[in-house]
């Protein structure tokens, strides 16, 4: 008896915060700002930023001091393919490679004097195609497509050659490629960088609301527990529809394919909500004061960016790295919903994902329960 009284309770103190939160929700102009406009300005840039998604028409020099049929078939060639335009420089060599340290071509290709006649007399001559790896991802995209190129060429003039030396060929595997992504194979990387930065930043807002609310809680009303994730909880509805809005907004403009269930992606990411509520409530209860805890989503943003997997993939980080990744909640969010864009995903696993992120409000409330009530009392 004593248990469902503590439960009743506990239920009403939290249905009277969240009732008298719901009228006022939009009544504060600061909350504007942190719930919609913002969070819909960044979504707008990181858009605009990989609305192509993928890098097409790169500036790409070449020298050709070949001039033969071959080597303007290898040009004509790889200009026509999507994602590099030549730029004839003659024989110039050297300006070539001075405006590639500008960066104002991402690459050049060198095609050395009797590369044809070489080619037919079976000496492997190599053209060059090279890159400023100063600039990482414009360079490997604006070369993409020489490798595919290349490897045509070669199985073409493997077969020129043994004809004319009378040699029979011996045939090769087939290999057939089959992948199953959101758009072709070139450009599921940038997707992933843009779906993955929406759902790192709701993060960012999450928590910096999260602090907020705290922080203004003291001048209403003398607060308990149950009193505080009442306050909390229309925001956690708040921030799932947005988020979910912005991924159905990135998947309309973007021509993306869900292959999972859309209703078990808005379950995963109210317990991700949930989890960042939780954060910013840790940080808000073991800081001195709200600037404080202001302060440290600074670093917390930067650990989420670092280890989440969306930098550089989990399985390429260090031990102690894959160990940090797997404490951020961002990690197990982002994995299943990618996933569910993707693939099928089993019931089974979307529930195992919410499950390890109900982890993180359970412990944060052992360790913050008394603490941050008398927190809140104390200012």
């Amino acid at each position: 008896m004593e248990v469902r009284q503590l439960m009743l309770d506990f239920y009403r103190r939290f249905r009277d915060a969240f009732n008298d939160e719901i009228p006022i929700i939009f009544k504060r102009f600061t909350f504007h700002w942190l719930m919609w406009i913002l969070p819909l300005i960044i979504f707008i840039l990181i858009s605009s930023i990989f609305y192509r998604g993928v890098l097409f028409d790169l500036p790409v020099g070449y020298v050709d001091q070949d001039k033969s049929v071959l080597s303007r078939e290898i040009v004509r060639d790889l200009n026509a393919a999507a994602h590099a335009n030549l730029i004839n420089y003659d024989n110039q060599l050297f300006k070539a490679k001075r405006d590639l340290e500008k960066a104002k071509i991402y690459a050049i290709l060198y095609i050395p004097p009797n590369f044809e006649a070489d080619v037919l007399a079976g000496r492997q001559p190599t053209p060059m195609l090279y890159y400023n790896a100063l600039y990482y991802s414009a360079g490997l995209y604006s070369i993409m497509d020489y490798s595919g190129l290349i490897a045509t060429l070669n199985t073409q003039y493997r077969t020129t050659m043994a004809t004319s030396i009378g040699l029979a060929v011996p045939p090769l595997t087939k290999v057939n490629f089959n992948y199953d992504g959101l758009f072709n194979a070139s450009g599921n990387s940038m997707y992933f960088q843009q779906f993955s930065a929406v759902v790192h930043l709701l993060q960012l807002f999450v928590v910096t609301t999260t602090i907020h609310i705290l922080a203004q809680l003291p001048k209403r009303t003398r607060p308990n527990y149950p009193f505080v994730l009442g306050k909390l909880a229309p925001y956690t509805i708040w921030y799932t529809m947005l988020l979910i809005f912005e991924i159905a907004m990135l998947v309309f403009f973007s021509n993306a394919r869900v292959s999972g269930s859309p209703f078990a992606m808005i379950i995963v990411v109210f317990f991700y909500v949930i989890a960042a509520q939780s954060i910013g409530i840790l940080l808000y209860t073991f800081t001195k004061t709200t600037i404080d805890a202001y302060t440290y989503i600074g670093v917390l943003v930067g650990l989420a960016l670092t280890y989440s997997g969306i930098v550089v993939p989990e399985l390429s980080m260090p031990w102690i790295a894959r160990l940090i990744s797997s404490l951020e909640p961002l990690t197990y969010a982002l994995n299943k919903l990618f996933d569910l864009f993707l693939r099928h995903s089993s019931w089974l696993s979307v529930l195992k994902t919410c499950g390890i992120l109900m982890i993180y409000p359970i412990i944060i409330t052992v360790l913050v329960r008394k603490r941050l009530v008398r927190r809140l009392h104390s200012q």
